[in-house]
């Protein structure tokens, strides 16, 4: 993918005259030059072809030659039958970083993979710098290599020459006079390029050890490009290319800062070539993942200074193993510490470094709290001897263990400490900067994300450069590829600028776009020339258009602030003295660019802000900020119920598809647009932060705003101040499976090999999951029955979880083969073989299970309980309590006692709704079953607690994510009017992600069911806050 195949290709066959033609020339071009090709003998190169191949290069590759009637070696090309020369060659070349071929055409083929590695790229940089610092030893060098190579071959030639005299020799040898005197000039020749040969071996020798010197910068730049060359597996953007990365690379050697000491010098180079391709890619890379290229480039280099323990750096991006399940150490009796944390811990001590943490931390827990109550944990000192033996990395571990919501800070720590502060401060958006980067050839791409819009700030820049006049734009779509065409043609020829917007809509043109770039020919076009693209994220973006053209990422501001900001100097100052009522107006306009902020930044608290992330645009706002501004003026008192539905059902109602997501929007939206907002001073949040002010025009509001708190605290959403480590906990785990993602198929560290790694997971957990269930006797046992729908409701769990150990087993059974070598390692299994390595749930098993988003080793350990759950039910009969967690369909488990209470009553089913009782005793103190319905356990409730002293809802408690539920009890009620007031109707989920699909049994892939709890407090408090029961958690 990095072209090394064209540029070998090209050099090495330039005297046989190489044709080359590419897959995106026309069929007509393709097939002359190829006719050429096969007449004359001359080899031709077919440059990035996609993983299909064309049917018309049929014959050439399986080489369909035939002698005609003249005897003639002749092949069928289409129509024509053309004489085939034996010195033609054909080769083919792609740019997909990792191209999969189907079987059919791989024995057509020799598939030669012409991917740099890392030794080879460090051996070409190190040519570069060499070539660039001390041009005399390069020029030496590349001399005495081909003066070597030269006179090699005269050896050659003699020797062959003389092989082929002594062979033919007649009659006595001492009498050919011709022989002994080629000999006698051989032995000179000989001996005068031994000579030769020595002394070049000398010299190079002398020019190696002084090349040796610069090996640090060649080794340095080979770590940062295969830190960039992988990005693409992140979004399909972020593609750069060898001779970008090479133009870098030159660069940065030129203008470091020179010094007449060599160590220096070097040091120098290295810093500048490392900030600028930072600073370069940063530039194309969107905000989430600029800290993540830092920490990967950082990590890289010090890797290739073998700083990094590999089973440490596992550990932080993947996490252990272990479960705690009979671990010799007692976990301690202290609150503060869950066992999530108390699991990773001892997970860390298994390491070689943490040996005895589990035992430091179970004997002497309290100076261990300061961690887990510090508000900067990863600024803190480790208690005792920690502190000291352990490094930066290894406490970023124990971070991970303890306070995961603060590995950002402590990666920026990390970052600052081996690179310096400028790595973790990207540089700002700045069209001006990026634009000598282009030229004619090279165009500038606008990668976009929703909401945002370049279009903007490009005619601005357009207008201070002196480019309004001459800059064309169109938005790509079906229809528009003549006019795009045309106007790339007219702008070469005048020296426009070309905007074409919204590539990623116009995927059939794609080819074409790649196509009119490559006919940019820079010696006939306008050097004002420019062609600019905008495109969100696809994979159909052509990829050499991306890997040298000038990317850069555009995303609409981020903050309450700064949102708020935005949006007010969009406005013209007019319309704040708009409507007959201007003071009430700009009080409602103000409010609803709040709204309008709030919504959008509720997406970062994840499924706590919304269970589906919308995409609200600018649009959206305008709409009902035009429509409020009309009631406003043609009623007489304000149409509040009127603006709500508008606003929250119709406008902003139409992206949101989430039934409980419609409930948040239309009950925020409340806090913002009623009666009292039009009071001065009015809060929209308790803190009284935001406020309703009495500003009269524009600048009023913008001082106002800049007053604000940079970063908006979770109290401004309406949520609860735990959603700030929510937040903080979902970066965390997001940034760690981004970087898995770029890990290599590496050695495991620690003495194994990363086969037996996954040899001995594989075997671990064939060893603790349960074999299939014997359907047959749980038939036999539990028949359908009329009166008895829980016997249906087992004998369907059973079915469900023997899918699943069914997969389970097999494919263990078959990765351990392949391992062997027993049998072939196959697509799948090479994934599964990945995912064991790095303790994700291999796909496989995801696509037969349950939703889950634990980690393997607790997944593994949840299936475990799970079995045993219905194993229990199996030998013992229906149980007394249930565990709705542990249910591979809930919801058929609930129906089935509805089914239960309307059969034994005779009452019709629709009729029958539930009751919610919650009950003091734990599950296990519960002996009896339920009067009426059954009794649950295992919930979780998040975003509030259960205060069961008061029997009521209670805000959830610092730090405390997640808080048990009590065992409820599900009465099946006929004719049941729902409360109006006292109750908050929590939703129920399988997962913390809440998001799920429609499933072909009407069901969603991840709801349950509402459940009612009784509060104190007004339903909208709760709604807000985002509360609801999730049936698992993500450890």
């Amino acid at each position: 993918p990095q072209g090394q195949a064209n540029k070998f290709l090209k050099t090495s066959q330039a005297k046989a005259q190489l044709k080359v033609i590419k897959a995106s020339d026309s069929s007509k071009k393709i097939t002359q030059n190829l006719e050429l090709g096969i007449r004359l003998g001359t080899p031709v190169l077919l440059e990035n072809v996609l993983e299909v191949l064309d049917p018309f290069l049929e014959p050439v590759l399986l080489n369909q030659t035939y002698k005609d009637n003249s005897g003639t070696v002749v092949i069928k090309l289409g129509d024509n039958v053309i004489p085939y020369h034996a010195d033609f060659r054909f080769s083919l070349t792609t740019v997909i970083p990792n191209p999969h071929y189907a079987p059919e055409v791989q024995v057509k083929v020799t598939l030669i993979n012409f991917t740099i590695t890392p030794d080879g790229l460090e051996e070409q940089l190190l040519g570069t710098v060499v070539a660039a610092e001390r041009p005399d030893l390069s020029e030496l060098k590349n001399r005495l290599v081909v003066e070597g190579a030269d006179n090699r071959r005269k050896l050659a030639e003699l020797q062959s020459e003389i092989l082929f005299m002594l062979s033919n020799s007649q009659g006595n040898i001492l009498d050919d006079t011709k022989l002994i005197d080629t000999l006698g000039v051989s032995k000179v020749t000989s001996e005068q390029i031994q000579a030769a040969l020595a002394e070049a071996e000398k010299a190079e020798k002398e020019i190696d050890e002084t090349r040796e010197k610069y090996v640090p910068v060649a080794f340095r730049g080979s770590v940062l490009f295969f830190a960039i060359s992988d990005l693409s597996l992140i979004d399909p953007m972020y593609q750069y290319s060898l001779v970008w990365f090479n133009q870098l690379f030159v660069n940065g050697i030129g203008k470091a800062e020179p010094s007449d000491d060599l160590q220096q010098r070097l040091t120098n180079v290295n810093d500048y070539v490392t900030y600028s391709l930072y600073a370069n890619v940063c530039r194309s890379l969107f905000e989430q993942h600029k800290l993540m290229f830092s920490f990967l480039v950082c990590v890289k280099i010090l890797m290739g200074e073998s700083m990094i323990n590999l089973p440490e750096w596992r550990f932080l991006l993947a996490g252990g193993m272990a479960t705690g399940e009979g671990h010799a150490v007692p976990r301690p009796n202290v609150s503060w510490l869950n066992d999530k944390m108390w699991v990773e811990i001892i997970n860390l001590s298994a390491l070689p470094k943490f040996n005895g943490l589990d035992k430091d931390v179970s004997d002497n827990p309290e100076p261990w709290r300061l961690l887990i109550d510090s508000t900067h944990p990863e600024d803190e000192p480790l208690p005792g001897r920690w502190d000291d033996a352990l490094d930066m990395l290894q406490k970023m571990l124990v971070t991970r263990a303890l306070r995961p919501g603060k590995i950002v800070p402590a990666i920026q720590n990390f970052v600052r400490y081996h690179l310096g502060q400028r790595f973790i401060e990207p540089p700002p958006f700045d069209l001006a900067l990026a634009y000598p980067d282009s030229s004619p050839v090279l165009p500038l791409i606008f990668v976009l994300s929703s909401g945002a819009d370049p279009v903007k700030v490009l005619r601005e820049y357009a207008r201070h450069t002196g480019m309004s006049d001459k800059l064309e734009s169109i938005s790509l779509g079906q229809g528009q590829g003549p006019k795009a065409e045309k106007m790339i043609k007219e702008g070469k020829e005048q020296g426009k600028w070309v905007l074409l917007m919204n590539c990623h809509l116009f995927q059939s043109w794609m080819v074409q776009l790649e196509k009119e770039v490559e006919d940019i020919e820079i010696d006939k076009t306008n050097p004002d020339f420019r062609l600019w693209l905008t495109s969100m994220p696809s994979k159909f973006f052509p990829v050499s258009v991306l890997q040298n053209g000038v990317k850069m990422t555009f995303e609409p501001p981020k903050g309450l602030r700064l949102n708020l900001r935005t949006a007010l100097t969009q406005i013209p100052d007019d319309d704040f003295q708009a409507t007959k009522t201007p003071d009430v107006w700009r009080k409602i306009l103000f409010a609803l660019m709040l709204f309008h902020a709030t919504i959008l930044e509720r997406k970062k608290f994840g499924a706590l802000g919304w269970n589906i992330p919308y995409e609200f645009t600018d649009g959206d706002r305008d709409v009902c900020l035009m429509q409020a501004k009309m009631l406003v003026d043609e009623y007489d008192e304000v149409p509040w119920k009127v603006l709500n539905i508008l606003t929250a059902v119709v406008n902003y109602g139409g992206r949101v598809t989430d039934t409980w997501d419609i409930r948040t929007i239309g009950t925020l939206l409340k806090s913002y647009l009623n009666e009292e907002v039009t009071r001065d001073g009015y809060k929209f949040t308790s803190s009284g932060v935001y406020r309703s002010i009495s500003a009269t025009d524009r600048q009023g509001y913008l001082d106002y705003v800049s007053e604000l708190p940079v970063n908006a605290s979770p109290e401004a959403f309406g949520l609860h101040d735990n959603a700030d480590i929510t937040c903080a906990q979902n970066e965390t785990f997001e940034l760690f499976a981004t970087i898995l993602k770029l890990q290599p198929r590496q050695h495991a560290g620690g003495g194994k090999s990363r086969d037996e790694v996954i040899a001995d997971v594989a075997t671990d957990i064939q060893g603790r999951v349960s074999a299939e269930f014997d359907y047959e006797s749980a038939v036999v046992k539990y028949p359908t029955r009329y009166e008895e729908s829980m016997n249906t409701v087992i004998q369907q769990e059973i079915v469900r979880y023997n899918k699943l150990l069914k997969v389970i087993h097999a494919s263990l059974k078959s990765i351990k083969k392949a391992i062997k070598g027993e049998v072939v390692m196959s697509e799948d299994l090479e994934k599964m073989g990945t995912s064991l390595f790095n303790n994700q749930v291999p796909e496989m098993w995801a696509a037969k299970a349950y939703p889950s988003l634990k980690p393997l080793a607790s997944w593994v350990n949840d299936l475990k309980d799970r079995t045993n759950f219905i194993q229990a039910w199996f030998d013992e009969g229906k149980p007394v309590t249930f565990w709705i967690s542990g249910m591979y369909f809930p919801q058929a488990f609930l129906t089935g006692t509805l089914q239960n209470y309307a059969r034994k009553h005779q009452l019709p089913i629709d009729t029958i709704s539930w009751g919610y009782e919650m009950v003091d005793e734990s599950f296990d103190q519960i002996t009896s079953p339920a009067e009426v319905g059954v009794y649950i356990y295992g919930l979780f409730i998040e975003g509030a607690i259960w205060d069961k002293t008061v029997h009521l809802m209670a805000e959830a408690r610092p730090k405390e994510l997640y808080a048990q539920m009590p065992v409820i009890n599900l009465q099946p009620t006929p004719n049941r009017t729902k409360p109006s007031t006292g109750i908050y109707t929590a939703p129920t989920y399988k997962t913390v992600s809440r998001f799920g699909v429609l499933s072909t049994t009407g069901h969603s892939t991840n709801y349950v069911m509402p459940i009612e709890i009784p509060t104190d407090k007004d339903e909208a408090h709760w709604v807000n806050r985002g509360v609801a029961l999730i049936t698992q958690l993500r450890f």
